[in-house]
């Protein structure tokens, strides 16, 4: 559980800065280049916290099939946020007409579940708060940079 709760934050927050970055200064003009650099980004992500993990086992214990899929199944924990960022930014630009709009709610929206999940699988406020902070904070960046 702390193993995936670590995913998925470390996840959002790297996502959520990558988002910060190449939206800032309006290197992605569509929604669906937006969409492509977040899953390449979250592909990319999940295959180097999987093959890191496997050659750390590799290098201490040995690997077999449960370690591969204990890990896969681990690992998978940073494409989550991914899937908030790829349904809510489309689904917003359709609303709302524009790419900036719609990016920037996304990474709300991505930034309340970070806080909801951290919360839920923590049970520490304050903890939680915290780390929406740091995903406000990306936005911010976003938004003033």
């Amino acid at each position: 559980m702390i193993s995936r709760l670590a995913g998925v934050v470390s996840g959002t927050l790297t996502l959520l800065a990558v988002v910060a970055a190449t939206t800032a200064k309006g290197y992605l003009s569509t929604i669906g280049e937006f969409c492509f650099v977040v899953a390449v980004s979250a592909v990319a992500m999940f295959v180097a916290h999987f093959w890191s993990h496997l050659l750390a086992i590799r290098l201490t214990k040995g690997v077999d099939r449960r370690a591969i899929l204990h890990e896969a199944v681990s690992s998978s924990a940073r494409l989550v946020p991914a899937v908030v960022l790829l349904v809510v930014a489309p689904l917003a630009d359709l609303v709302v007409g524009s790419m900036e709009v719609a990016v920037t709610a996304a990474m709300v929206a991505l930034t309340v579940a970070l806080f909801a999940y951290t919360w839920v699988g923590t049970r520490a406020f304050m903890w939680s708060l915290g780390t929406a902070a740091v995903g406000l904070l990306m936005t911010v960046f976003k938004v003033v940079v």
